[in-house]
């Protein structure tokens, strides 16, 4: 029994070591797997140097101070260790504890660099980080964070470099930055209303430069095409642009805004989940061109696709902590980014941080013979120059709101974005045409919704009232959707052919309604004859003409039975999308709404015609401007930023988030920077998952009601390429369709052409819209009824505040 009871003592002493030592371990393990001794004296000797030359050598630096520092970086690590045990415990690696503020070093970019009467921008010779400063106000914004004197020598060089580095030498990704590389040169000159500063990565034998110029409302961050040099094996993946701007504490008071489908928050908190990682999703959704990009399991026959989770759509970031906000704009190099956010705790850093990494090449995988999976990089970097807008905001201005009252006048502004009036639509209509079904022996066209039906369905929905609408009729070509794409024409006869069609717009537009035709250029069914596979469609990576998949709904994995093929976009601009505007105008179309144009974005690896994603925006572009010129109006899925300028109506605007963990909060960013600028509707009322959580979600968010429908019973799609349409039957759908239609008219008559100013969450459940006019709709989403300023709203309903009813 002794001697059980000593080998039990001696168990529980040998455990509480290990869990003791954990935290030293896993400290030591992230910050860098465990550098020499003589790097982390980098800082130490740093901070010895009384006049620091513009011009600095790390690996000069680390040499000075090689043993000294090397028994400081042990005593470091141990204090912080010990002070993250308890956090530990709980998953965060945050080192403060309750709500005091730990002992931080000093502010290191002190030198001043440039001054505009507004601003002052103050900089980190050694490092090349800044510091901005307001003149009136003193309110500082630090791109690198007042680190905790306790922090590791490795995480604190890791905090104040002002680029992250990721490269490759071949098949795998490295992570790096300047001060961690022994040699590294950091030469800083002043430039007009900024500074240069240039690093030199010797180890690398790879050169880049960052750009900082103050603004008059912020500063801009720039990294020249011209200072990239890559003179060794290495070649660069990514760069992030300043990773700590304005970087936030838990005990701090905000958030981070994610432009994560229609927005959502990371608010800062002392005690949280462990989180494994943080956010980063590509500005405008994956580049359908690589497959890692959107589907998690990959092999040489099947995909799995990703999660579902909405897009980013705007190229913007933010964070804001106790009165000072910064807003992100990519404004150059969106096409190829991504957006990153962390919570604390994630590499024992204690900070909330957002921001923009750019990729100057993709990856992807390949399959040769029988060597199986083989990753792959990108040979030539993609060009270009990148740069990262920081707005500064202030006071009641630094939060979400502001930052999108920012954003909008930065489009409208800058960019020429011009407001789109309204012609009071209050509902957008979509008809579903036809659709071809296998047999056994041949096809059948299986017709859903004629001409000569549309017509009464138009009558039916004015008998109710429903008057001011935008009707989109799909599948209206010849073998319906999906049939001879991306050629549209000539028009299905079954449905009534050319001439019943012409008579259907004209019938529409003495009803004051405009009719759009749906045409899909950028996604074709594999089976279509109306394109050439090799010639029309882009390659992948390994060069071969990429094959995509609808995936099943239940299952996640790729069905082979459904194949597509995504078109050049210059190509099938050139040969298809204008060679088709003469037969729309000629029907008298009002407009076409264009599937794929604004929500899908990809490049093209084909060697002889390679195109990088921002060449693909300026066809799509190019197609919306010509087609708006010409017929009036053209309308996109989505809506990417790209697109803004260049319609008149978004369909399906993101109004949800993906509910990433780490995120607390959806909001409605994306409408408060659209409203009264470019109208835009809700996804179809008659698909929805929580029809009456979606639909006060519409009337919260400012969003046209939708609804997409058909003539005939829904079951006749059985067996077709369309299973979305679950419940479709008009008839179904009109006393939904009129409830929606009448509550948002009295909504839109008064805010349609009016800017969303504000957005707030009262409770739990209580939210409240602001339009610049006054009027507020108030939404309760909980079971109970609340009183908001005198307004009862009885649950899961809402009510309008602000006029007089």
């Amino acid at each position: 029994m002794k001697r059980t009871k000593r080998y039990a003592v001696l168990t529980v002493l040998l455990a509480a070591a290990v869990v003791a030592a954990l935290p030293i371990f896993s400290q030591a393990e992230e910050a860098d797997k465990a550098e020499p001794a003589a790097e982390t004296g980098v800082e130490a000797a740093e901070e010895s140097v009384a006049e620091p030359e513009v011009e600095t050598s790390v690996e000069a630096a680390e040499e000075s101070a090689a043993e000294p520092v090397a028994e400081a970086a042990e005593e470091t690590d141990a204090g912080a260790a010990k002070e993250a045990v308890p956090d530990a415990a709980a998953g965060t690696a945050s080192t403060a504890t309750g709500t005091a503020v730990p002992k931080t070093n000093p502010v290191s970019a002190t030198k001043k660099m440039a001054s505009n009467g507004i601003y002052t921008l103050y900089a980190d010779e050694k490092t090349g980080n800044v510091r901005v400063v307001n003149d009136a106000t003193g309110s500082e914004w630090l791109g690198a964070p007042l680190t905790d004197k306790k922090t590791t020598p490795a995480n604190k060089r890791y905090m104040e470099s002002p680029v992250l580095i990721s490269y490759t030498e071949g098949a795998e990704k490295t992570s790096t930055y300047p001060a961690k590389e022994k040699g590294t040169k950091v030469a800083v000159k002043p430039v007009e209303s900024g500074l240069r500063v240039d690093y030199d990565i010797v180890k690398l034998k790879l050169k880049l430069a960052l750009e900082y110029r103050l603004l008059d409302n912020g500063i801009e961050v720039t990294i020249p095409e011209e200072s990239i040099v890559e003179a060794g094996a290495a070649r660069l993946v990514s760069l992030e642009v300043m990773p700590f701007m304005n970087a936030a504490r838990g005990s701090d008071d905000g958030a981070i805004l994610l432009p994560d489908g229609s927005g959502a928050l990371i608010r800062f908190k002392e005690k949280h989940a462990p989180y494994f990682a943080g956010y980063s999703q590509p500005i405008y959704g994956p580049d359908l061109t690589f497959r890692t990009q959107y589907n998690d399991t990959i092999d040489a026959a099947w995909l799995h696709k990703l999660s579902p989770r909405e897009k980013i759509a705007l190229p913007v970031f933010g964070i804001y902590k106790n009165g000072i906000g910064a807003l992100g704009i990519v404004t150059k190099g969106e096409f190829a980014a991504n957006i990153n956010a962390t919570p604390s705790g994630i590499r024992s850093i204690p900070f909330y941080r957002v921001s923009a990494e750019f990729i100057y090449r993709n990856d992807d995988v390949i399959f040769i013979g029988a060597t199986g999976r083989v990753p792959l990089f990108q040979g030539n970097r993609i060009a270009g120059d990148r740069a990262v807008r920081f707005l500064l905001l202030e006071g009641e201005e630094a939060n979400y709101v502001g930052m999108a009252k920012a954003y909008r006048n930065y489009l409208i502004r800058e960019l020429g974005v011009k407001p789109v009036a309204s012609n009071g639509t209050s509902l957008n209509l979509r008809l579903f045409g036809g659709i071809l079904r296998d047999e056994v022996i041949g096809k059948t066209f299986i017709s859903m919704t004629t001409f000569e039906q549309v017509r009464t369905v138009i009558d039916a929905f004015a008998k109710r009232g429903m008057t001011q609408l935008d009707l989109t009729i799909t599948g209206w070509n010849d073998d319906g959707q999906y049939g001879n794409q991306p050629e549209q024409f000539p028009v299905s006869k079954p449905l009534g052919g050319r001439k019943e069609l012409k008579k259907l717009i004209e019938y529409a537009g003495s009803k004051g309604i405009r009719l759009f035709l749906n045409a899909d250029y950028v996604r074709v069914n594999s089976e279509s004859d109306g394109f050439n596979k090799r010639k029309d469609s882009i390659h992948g990576i390994d060069r071969e003409v990429l094959t995509t998949y609808d995936y099943f709904v239940s299952s996640g994995w790729g069905n082979p039975d459904r194949t597509f093929y995504l078109m050049k976009p210059e190509r099938v601009l050139n040969k298809h999308i204008n060679a088709d505007l003469d037969e729309y105008a000629d029907l008298g179309a009002a407009g076409v709404s264009f599937a794929g144009l604004g929500d899908s974005l990809y490049s093209d690896q084909d060697t002889d015609l390679l195109t990088q994603r921002d060449q693909s925006a300026g066809a799509w572009r190019k197609a919306l401007e010509l087609y708006r010129g010409r017929l009036g109006a053209v309308a996109v899925d989505y809506g990417f930023a790209y697109t803004f300028g260049s319609v008149d109506r978004i369909d399906g605007a993101p109004l949800d988030s993906s509910h990433f963990i780490f995120a607390d909060e959806t909001v409605p960013f994306y409408q408060l920077v659209l409203h009264g600028l470019i109208p835009y509707s809700a996804s179809p009322g008659n698909l929805r998952d929580d029809s009456i959580a979606q639909r006060l979600r519409m009337l919260e968010y400012g969003a046209i009601p939708s609804f997409e429908l058909t003539f005939e019973e829904t079951s006749r799609l059985q067996r077709t390429m369309e299973d979305r349409l679950f419940s479709s039957l008009y008839t179904d759908w009109l006393g939904p369709a009129q409830e929606e239609y009448e509550a948002f008219r009295y909504i839109a008559e008064r805010t349609m052409n009016e800017q969303m100013v504000n957005h707030e969450k009262l409770g739990a459940y209580v939210y409240r819209t602001t339009y610049s006019g006054g009027l507020q709709v108030i939404v309760n989403y909980g079971t109970q009824a609340v009183t908001v300023d005198d307004v009862s709203v009885e649950p899961l309903k809402y009510a309008v505040a602000g006029v007089d009813r």
